[in-house]
């Protein structure tokens, strides 16, 4: 549907709306409405300060303030609820992590802020994000090596990450600066192995963490 008719956006929003309808309806899990608003807030949050910064623009046109589309601000929280079902199955689960602050999570704190800082201020240079993001992986997992179900869950999302944006970019809903890679530039497939780590952290933490009292 994304592929097809990205750039309407009334058809998208009134597709989107009735998704998620169902998406709840049907698989709803409890603790899906913490996630669905986490990814909102979240990925659509990131979404919005990547357009104000002009890291790569979308095409459909908006009412928002910045150039991106509202269902695709929602969208993200069900990008969120499919991720807590696959950090869920037992090839990716190591023992539930009770500890958010601890060195690993510390470390993943520290390359997100970098990285942010990296791709908002140089998304326009042809390889330096790219190299930069790349050496900061590799110091990263040489500081606090990946698990096996880790690694193993880091090199399923170098496939479906890059698939999934460049179905997105091959069907018009958007562009980066600099694609070297079916639109892609060569910093976004390095931040897909990464940040799968540091969400599942932060996911598994939720999962034993968050009261009862407030999910619904």
């Amino acid at each position: 549907m994304v592929f097809f008719h990205g750039e309407n956006t009334p058809l998208m929003t009134i597709f989107i709306g009735v998704l998620i309808a169902a998406r709840f309806i049907l698989l709803y899990q409890k603790g899906d409405v913490i996630y669905f608003l986490l990814g909102v807030i979240a990925g659509g949050g990131n979404d919005v300060m990547s357009m104000w910064r002009e890291v790569y623009s979308y095409a459909p046109p908006t009412v928002l303030p910045v150039p991106i589309p509202v269902w695709m601000v929602v969208f993200w929280g069900l990008a969120f609820l499919f991720l807590r079902r696959l950090l869920r199955y037992g090839s990716f689960v190591d023992e539930w992590e009770t500890r958010l602050v601890n060195f690993p999570f510390v470390l993943d704190l520290i390359v997100v802020v970098v990285y942010r800082i990296i791709v908002y201020n140089y998304a326009a240079e042809p390889w330096l994000p790219g190299a930069l993001f790349a050496f900061i992986l590799a110091v990263r997992i040489l500081l606090a090596p990946p698990t096996a179900k880790e690694r193993r869950l880091m090199v399923l999302i170098l496939v479906l990450g890059p698939f999934y944006e460049a179905l997105l970019i091959s069907g018009g809903l958007y562009n980066y600066q600099n694609p070297a890679f079916l639109g892609m530039p060569l910093w976004l497939i390095v931040y897909w192995i990464f940040i799968i780590r540091f969400i599942k952290t932060v996911f598994s933490w939720m999962e034993r963490k968050i009261p009862d009292s407030i999910y619904y």
